[in-house]
């Protein structure tokens, strides 16, 4: 079973890792919880803070896959 999670970029904090939000705007501080990507796992033009897409985790919830906010796959 796969898990879609909306993600919004903070920004890169650490060389080789981006961190994002998981679950903008939900919450009572306009966010879910840290979550700590991969570079390598996001195409170059959505690593700019700001930018949103989805993150698909599995159910040990590690990153398989990352799409566009719009993607109807998986």
């Amino acid at each position: 079973m796969f898990y879609k999670v909306p993600v919004q970029v903070l920004g890169c904090l650490r060389p080789g890792i981006i961190t994002v939000i998981g679950f903008p705007g939900v919450g009572m501080v306009d966010g879910g919880n840290f979550m700590h990507i991969p570079t390598e796992l996001i195409p170059v033009d959505l690593r700019m803070p700001n930018s949103e897409f989805i993150v698909v985790c599995d159910q040990r919830r590690d990153f398989i896959q990352v799409l566009s906010k719009d993607s109807d796959t998986i």
